[in-house]
């Protein structure tokens, strides 16, 4: 039920952010970018580094589209490949 004069607000929707794994960038390389982009410590940059290595791809972030598109601003910077998608 709808109150007159008030809106009904949407459920704000989500989106991922996936690092595609390439041949140019190091681990380090990878490990810098994810504690820069998401504000994790060492060792889970490190576990995410081996996820895009070990499975071709890691999703690393889910939020509003906004934080993700900048998350994966952070992350193209240094030449990874990125995909910003919705949850569905």
């Amino acid at each position: 039920m709808r109150i007159q004069g008030q809106e009904q607000k949407q459920p704000e929707r989500l989106f991922r952010v996936l690092i595609i794994d390439n041949d140019y960038n190091t681990y380090e390389q990878v490990i810098r970018v994810c504690m820069k982009a998401l504000g994790v410590g060492f060792e889970e940059a490190l576990q995410i580094a081996l996820a895009v290595d070990n499975n071709g791809e890691a999703e690393v972030f889910h939020g509003d589209e906004a934080s993700a598109a900048a998350v994966a601003d952070v992350i193209r910077s240094i030449g990874i490949e990125v995909r910003v998608e919705p949850l569905d």
